[in-house]
């Protein structure tokens, strides 16, 4: 699909979201729309600036309703940056809504005050819920895979985001019945429930996409950060693998069963063993295929 390019970063707008657009302008809410699509354009860049920041590069950008999904250059990504990148958007988006009643109330009255102020405590209040794609999933992702696996954590939030969509198509039929029909409630809610499930079905890639990532970190960047660890040799994968940090390339000394020394794994070979054995193999088995 093609795109216009914004400041050099190509913006893409997703084909479902004109059907959307044309609906909210039947039923007299296409007002709206001119508020939050530039609320939205500035919650990305807040996104691309601290990625900026932080080295990373930002390369592309598809609208949805409640967002953006930004593609990076690089997947490899650690949890701390993870989190600051998804709370960069949420966070500007409140700060410009406290800017704007600041000046409102205090140096010059704007006449579209209360609507700017209510689209970005919108945008932030619902990127903030804890379901991928929102950037609140992407925060609770990162949090839950210091537990248990980057794969695991972003299924749990992805379902997450089914749930959310639910209780947004849920809140839209209450509504309709009770006073009056809110188009925005079922559009977000099915844009977000299409994003979930996709994320979902993207989950077991999660971990090639990470080393794709750090393969290309490195190239350009010539280092890594390093994540060592110690486990026993009849340790399973699927448990090895929850340890793993992204953005940082992973090698796991194996112990016998007197806690000495039978020797390395790095990432890329737990990684083929686990797409050759699956992930309930053990260390040892991966260890002697050398």
């Amino acid at each position: 699909m093609k795109g216009l390019r914004i400041f050099g970063k190509k913006l893409k707008v997703n084909l479902l979201l004109i059907p959307a657009v044309i609906i909210l302008f039947v039923f007299g809410m296409g007002e709206a729309v001119l508020y939050f699509i530039p609320v939205l354009i500035i919650h990305e860049w807040a996104h691309i600036l601290a990625a900026a920041a932080l080295g990373m590069t930002i390369t592309e950008m598809e609208l949805w309703p409640f967002g953006c999904a930004a593609k990076m250059q690089c997947f490899a990504m650690s949890r701390a940056r993870e989190i600051i990148v998804a709370a960069a958007g949420p966070a500007v988006n409140m700060v410009f809504a406290c800017l704007v009643f600041i000046i409102d109330k205090s140096i010059h009255t704007i006449a579209i005050a209360d609507r700017l102020i209510t689209a970005n405590i919108t945008i932030a209040a619902i990127n903030m819920l804890p379901a991928l794609p929102l950037d609140g999933g992407r925060i609770a992702r990162a949090a839950f895979s210091s537990f248990m696996g980057n794969r695991r954590a972003t299924k749990v939030t992805a379902i997450s985001g089914v749930f959310f969509s639910a209780v947004l198509l849920g809140f839209g039929v209450y509504a309709a019945i009770g006073y009056a029909f809110n188009p925005s409630f079922f559009i977000m809610g099915f844009f977000l429930c299409l994003s979930a499930v996709k994320e979902f079905k993207n989950a077991p890639y999660t971990l090639i996409r990470d080393f794709s990532g750090k393969r290309d970190t490195i190239e350009k960047r010539r280092t890594l950060s390093i994540n060592r660890f110690a486990a026993m040799q009849s340790e399973k994968l699927c448990d090895i693998m929850r340890e793993f940090e992204a953005g940082k390339y992973n090698i796991v000394t194996v112990l016998d069963n007197n806690m000495g020394v039978v020797g390395e794994l790095d990432e890329r070979r737990i990684l083929d063993g686990m797409m050759q054995k699956g992930t309930h193999a053990t260390l040892r088995s991966i260890y002697m295929q050398r």
